[in-house]
């Protein structure tokens, strides 16, 4: 597969030849107007494949996406849980005293 970059006026003169390329060799044609690119060809069977396949990686991205806010969520769900409990006590002191209670 090669770039093809081809210039407006040959699109117009060679339109023909230009769509057998395309389906035959399922190149991209790069169109340029004033030597800047402004569109670009495919076939319509790949361009189909390019959707679908676009539309495939953008699901799986809302999936792991989700999966991940399920997680921070979940956290810090668990973090709150009875933080009324703990504001008004020292956890140094407190986790020394378990400490303590350990070794005894």
């Amino acid at each position: 597969m090669s770039t093809k970059i081809m210039p407006i006026s040959d699109l117009r003169r060679r339109s023909g030849q230009i769509l057998d390329l395309l389906e035959k060799e399922e190149d991209a044609v790069y169109i340029t107007h004033y030597g800047r690119p402004v569109a670009v060809m495919v076939d319509y069977e790949r361009y189909e494949r390019l959707l679908a396949r676009l539309e495939e990686l953008t699901h799986q991205l809302e999936q792991k996406t989700a999966a991940q806010a399920s997680i921070t969520d979940y956290t810090a769900h668990l973090a709150g849980l009875h933080q009324e409990v703990w504001e008004n006590i020292d956890t140094d002191a407190y986790l020394q005293r378990e400490r303590d209670a350990w070794e005894d």
